[in-house]
């Protein structure tokens, strides 16, 4: 077993080395001879010596050293496939995954230019603007190819293993590991390029109605993020259909921790793109609310333009992401992996949320005591408290909506008398974020109400420079109050899951949850037998 082991590691560590060393050095030969084929070769006239036959020498060594590596340790490893647990090995689809992420990559990269040049000449742009222009589109076309065919073949490797989507162990992590990370790259991708459309189609109509706006750069923004969009639409798409197919015949998979993963890391994503530019844009509201605006009004429209471009797109793919996360809880259930990342991502969630609101709350309460006190100061441009408050309501608006949601969430289960309960009650991430909180909190009453008592008792001893009576003061007193009523509620919570229990036999469950599991394990176990004569009368009919 150890030999196979270390066998496997020597055969694909060395063609995966020898595979990104004969890929790459494809890549720089193939550049530097379309240049040279596409292009006057006078231009290499001067330092031929030096550049075109030195790097195709050096590119081509490499090649023609990397290429028989790769493929005398390829195929011994495919002379070993005799076995199930050859073929099923967690390094071979290691090998296989790592070497499409790398065809991918190289697809995407020249993709990119390639559709950008495309895009730019569409659009009405000259030859002579176009950087891919007279002999790099061979180059990014030769290497989309090849890319491609690459990442066909290995997938087509994998497919005909016999296990593809029905993988177990390490084989399984790998395939789903590639998975996540294709689907959030492509998700990321697709953000960004309907955003930034939408976002250069902003601009340029805010250059007709504002002309200190230029509009003159329109077509490169707008043939860049067309290509952004189209690969990562294909990327997301590609990677979803098959996943989905995977989980239409293995209803195991939906459950699966890396699954649900992927899945609130995608709502998270899309939920940064939607309330990270709503923050701003109600921040910049605000300031025009209270007469603090700066900036001439082509200056606003153009400010806009970020939260334009992201908050419906991200909205957009929240909204989507949130509800196929919902089906597939009500259709498959959980495995307790599964569960684990739920509540990592609620609590970490709640806590991103409570951060922004001490942080809101804070400045506004600072603001009040200060206006109470009369310790503000007016700055040169008018009174002091616009922008402050702006902050405030702003990270407040944003934050406390993301903390109330995410937290009654979590106690709605964690206060129920079940096994759900229990098992919310004890869990680790639970566990974490409350004493976490609570030691966050104490500390932050420890430093900010020793300050202000210190100030307090300094003017009480008579010291004429104590400034109690200040805007530091009045800062410390409201960061202090708010962290102990947030340390408050927490200390509560932890109280109260003391005295449910958090070990021992809960009470049992009523029949309708009950029943409901079991209409849920019926519906998965229906769907295995399903896929099981399907692929029985496919064998049968061979």
């Amino acid at each position: 077993m150890r030999f196979a082991v270390v066998r496997r590691l020597y055969f694909y560590g060395i063609a995966f080395i020898s595979f990104i060393v004969g890929i790459s050095a494809l890549d720089n030969l193939l550049r530097i001879l379309a240049d040279f084929w596409l292009e006057s070769p006078a231009l290499y006239e001067i330092n031929r010596d030096r550049y075109l036959v030195d790097t195709v020498a050096r590119q081509g060594g490499l090649l023609l050293v990397a290429t028989p590596i790769f493929v005398l340790h390829w195929r011994y490893i495919q002379t070993r496939l005799v076995t199930d647990e050859e073929r099923q090995a967690g390094l071979r689809k290691f090998f296989l995954y790592a070497a499409s992420a790398v065809a991918v990559g190289f697809v995407l990269v020249r993709a990119y230019d390639l559709l950008r040049g495309i895009a730019l000449l569409a659009l009405g742009a000259g030859l002579a603007d176009i950087e891919i222009w007279p002999s790099l589109w061979l180059h990014r076309l030769l290497m989309v190819v090849l890319g491609s065919a690459v990442q066909a073949a290995l997938h087509g490797v994998l497919v005909a293993d016999g296990d593809y989507g029905q993988e177990s162990g390490n084989a399984a992590l790998w395939r789903q590991v590639y998975q996540v990370l294709a689907g959030l790259v492509g998700l990321g991708l697709v953000i960004a390029g309907i955003s930034g459309i939408l976002e250069t189609v902003w601009l340029a109509v805010v250059g007709r109605l504002v002309p200190a706006v230029e509009v003159g750069w329109w077509r490169s923004a707008l043939s860049d993020r067309l290509a952004i969009l189209l690969l990562g639409g294909l990327l997301a798409r590609v990677n979803w259909r098959r996943w989905q197919a995977i989980t239409a015949t293995r209803p195991a998979e939906a459950q699966s921790a890396l699954r649900r993963l992927y899945l609130y890391g995608a709502v998270v994503i899309s939920a940064l793109a939607t309330l990270v530019p709503a923050a701003g844009l109600l921040r910049e509201l605000l300031l025009i609310a209270f007469g603090a605006g700066s900036g001439t009004l082509a200056e606003l429209l153009q400010d806009l333009a970020t939260p334009v471009g992201l908050i419906p797109v991200g909205l957009v793919t929240w909204r989507w992401h949130w509800r196929i996360l919902g089906q597939e809880a009500d259709r498959y259930g959980e495995s307790q992996e599964a569960a684990t990342v739920r509540r990592i991502y609620y609590y970490a969630v709640a806590a991103t949320g409570l951060g922004l609101l001490w942080f809101g709350a804070a400045d506004i309460i600072q603001i009040l005591l200060e206006a109470v006190l009369g310790t503000g100061a007016s700055t040169p441009g008018g009174p002091f408290w616009p922008e402050p408050l702006a902050n405030g309501l702003s990270l407040l608006a944003v934050g406390a909506p993301i903390w109330a949601a995410h937290w009654r969430a979590v106690q709605g289960i964690a206060r129920r008398q079940d096994r759900a309960g229990l098992a919310e009650r004890s869990a680790a991430p639970r566990k974490v974020y409350l004493y976490g909180v609570a030691l966050v909190g104490a500390l932050l009453i420890l430093f900010y109400l020793a300050q202000a008592v210190y100030r307090l008792l300094l003017w009480l001893l008579g010291d004429p420079e104590a400034g109690f009576f200040s805007a530091t003061t009045a800062e410390e007193v409201a960061r202090s109050m708010l962290a102990a009523i947030l340390w408050a509620v927490h200390v509560m919570a932890i109280r109260d899951d003391g005295r449910l229990g958090t070990e021992g036999e809960p009470e049992e469950e009523s029949p309708m949850d009950r029943a409901e599991i079991l209409r849920r394990q019926i519906a998965r176990l229906e769907a295995e037998l399903a896929h099981a004569r399907a692929e029985l009368e496919a064998l049968e009919q061979k």
